[in-house]
């Protein structure tokens, strides 16, 4: 009886690392699709949107960008809480920080 209770705890022990492995990381964010620029452009990717007080500064591809920035060959001329808005030329594009999240009015 007792090595039935041994062999059945042997058995359990060595299967739940095998078990844990599949788990996914509850802290790891979700993969968000980036944003891509355009035909031929390289997709520009949004991180995050830091904010002091009333001014606003875009991570943009690893780069701290506040309005009126270049990032490559676009000025950012605007920042809002979830997105920020490039011009290049007469061309704009709006990089959403969670473009896969649909904002919408309470009780909606």
């Amino acid at each position: 009886m007792a090595a039935r209770m041994m062999l059945l705890v042997l058995t359990v022990l060595l299967a739940t690392p095998f078990a844990v492995a599949a788990l996914p990381d509850p802290t790891a964010l979700p993969a968000a699709p980036a944003a891509t620029g355009g035909a031929g452009n390289p997709a520009i990717l949004l991180t995050a949107i830091k904010r002091s007080g009333k001014n606003r500064v875009a991570v943009i591809g690893g780069l701290e960008i506040a309005v009126g920035g270049r990032y490559q060959d676009a000025r950012v001329v605007k920042i809002s809480e979830s997105e920020v808005v490039l011009r290049r030329g007469g061309e704009t594009t709006v990089l959403k920080l969670y473009p896969q999240v649909e904002k919408r009015p309470r009780g909606q």
